[in-house]
């Protein structure tokens, strides 16, 4: 194998590996937003328990408050009952104080009612606020993992580029563009292997003065199919 073509492989080999860990670089940041959205979830459970606690709180609130008012009521119509004179009056009275303690019961009732609720409720952030902790120490870990990859990937990328720039300083200029502007239009290989006359690359057979020129090892030999530069092995 000539020494031009040898070199070229090294390249290719740097540039590969230069794709690969840029592409993984490109990830991360859609990773670092997808370890976050994780975190959506719990949170919005978490609020939800709040938001319903604080409605809870305020519907016990009114529900005393009603209570209060009823019995704010029934101790004026006891005085009252008990400054009549007038039998009708008294009996009216008397009705209307069974009436508000009918009602002073059944907010009473419904008071317990929302006490039970609340409590279920507060169970319920206790486990969504320990879901949301748990959640995120597991993010934390990721979003760190992913900085810390990040990190290696910079450092890996530009050990690379300075190994890249060395190799190709040692070859023709030409040898370079014309093996650039191929990786540039292929994307994946420029230097391809002939196997018994066929280019593994695009995997068609070349003509018989490819591999002749080939295997002369005297400049660059490209395939006639897909353009790629074709070497043989000894």
């Amino acid at each position: 194998m000539q020494a031009e073509i040898e070199t070229l492989l090294i390249l290719q080999d740097r540039d590969q590996k230069l794709r690969d860990f840029l592409k993984q670089l490109e990830r991360i940041p859609d990773d670092e937003e997808s370890a976050k959205t994780r975190l959506q979830g719990d949170e919005a459970a978490l609020e939800k328990c709040r938001a319903d606690i604080q409605a809870n709180e305020i519907e016990m609130k009114n529900i005393a408050l009603d209570i209060d008012t009823r019995k704010e009521s029934v101790a004026r119509l006891k005085v009252q009952q008990f400054e009549t004179k007038k039998n009708e009056e008294f009996r009216a009275m008397g009705v209307e104080i069974e009436r508000y303690g009918q009602e002073i019961t059944a907010l009473e009732d419904r008071e317990l009612e929302f006490m039970e609720i609340g409590e279920d409720l507060r169970k319920k952030r206790e486990e969504a606020s320990a879901a949301l902790a748990e959640t995120q120490e597991l993010v934390d870990e990721e979003l760190a993992d992913l900085g810390t990859r990040q990190e290696n990937l910079n450092k890996d990328v530009e050990v690379l580029e300075t190994e890249r720039s060395k190799i190709a300083g040692g070859l023709d200029e030409d040898s370079v563009e014309t093996y650039e502007r191929l990786m540039k239009n292929k994307g994946d290989v420029s230097v391809v292997v002939l196997n018994d006359g066929q280019c593994s690359g695009c995997h068609v057979k070349v003509i018989s003065s490819t591999v002749v020129a080939a295997k002369a090892k005297n400049g660059l030999t490209h395939c006639e199919n897909c353009g790629r530069i074709v070497y043989c092995v000894d």
